[in-house]
């Protein structure tokens, strides 16, 4: 029998108040190493409170947390594994990026100066201008350029676009690709509430809201588990009946449901008889309709197949 794979990152029972609010709620989950995944969840789901737990940063109130096998909190060991890139820089006394480099060099384990340089110019960043005078894609684009030349196992960007135009918004996409296919045992983590401009580039996706766990799933998975089908309404609940409903519209006359299948057996079914249309379900959709389906208002409403 084959040893399981130690995950990058895994939670487990994680639950964290602050106050009267429950930012997280029992969350569990695990990442693969090796991948691409989004962390996805709008503002207020609980992500900031968890990367400040998988960083060290927070001790949760209950639950674990451990990155390749190790626990995090307060172990040292383990966190010179991570690479966390927050939504906020902050270069302290630094004066330029030259010195900003310098400092990384010493600070990961990995780091790649060549690729630093590279990566600078790719992101067409001043090397000497001071780091006080970037403008705020120039300061994100810094903290991606830290992030990809790391060379850390564990690396994860928060918010990865903020500030930045759509030029290099797609460049760092492109280059993260890259950096995957140069290193592939690099496991990185994209926190986002951006799900459509970051899937192209993800293998999976974490989503989550109200601090609890939505759905977990890798992205070819997701095409077989959630699908959208339309078609005569009388055709379309026939053949979709007993199947889990997470919306329902009627367009220009025809129903369109957007359902969970119980398996990809379903899909198949479908798609050999012919009698509607399927299509793979948006991923962004997806995560609002899992998300109103997670609000205590939207479940009251709730089709019944």
């Amino acid at each position: 029998m084959q040893n399981p794979i130690t995950p990058a990152l895994e939670v487990e029972g994680l639950s964290h108040r602050f106050g009267k609010t429950q930012a997280l709620d029992g969350l569990s989950f695990a990442i693969a190493p090796g991948r691409i995944m989004g962390l996805l969840g709008r503002n207020g789901a609980g992500k900031s409170t968890l990367l400040r737990i998988v960083s060290g940063q927070l001790k949760a109130q209950e639950g674990n947390a451990w990155l390749f096998g190790q626990r995090i909190y307060n172990n040292t060991a383990a966190l010179s594994s991570l690479c966390m890139i927050g939504d906020t820089p902050d270069f302290g006394k630094l004066k330029n990026l030259k010195q900003l480099l310098h400092v990384c060099d010493g600070l990961f384990p990995s780091w790649d100066r060549e690729r630093a340089m590279q990566l600078v110019k790719l992101f067409e960043l001043p090397i000497t201008r001071p780091l006080k005078g970037f403008s705020r894609g120039m300061q994100t684009a810094a903290m991606l350029t830290i992030g990809l030349a790391s060379g850390s196992l564990l690396t994860v960007f928060d918010e990865p676009s903020l500030g930045l135009d759509a030029v290099m918004r797609e460049r760092f996409y492109d280059l993260l690709l890259e950096e995957k296919e140069r290193n592939p045992e690099r496991t990185f983590v994209l926190s986002t509430h951006l799900i459509d401009e970051v899937a192209r580039t993800l293998d999976g996706a974490v989503m989550i809201d109200k601090g609890r766990l939505l759905c977990q799933a890798e992205l070819s998975e997701f095409g077989r588990i959630y699908m959208s089908v339309s078609g005569a309404p009388e055709v379309v609940r026939q053949e979709t009946e007993g199947m889990t409903i997470l919306k329902e519209e009627s367009i220009a006359g025809s129903l369109v449901r957007h359902l969970r299948l119980n398996n990809a057996g379903e899909g198949e079914r479908l798609m050999q008889e012919g009698k509607v249309q399927i299509a793979p379900m948006n991923l962004q959709r997806l995560f609002v309709f899992l998300a109103q389906q997670n609000s205590p208002e939207s479940m009251a409403e709730e089709v019944d197949a």
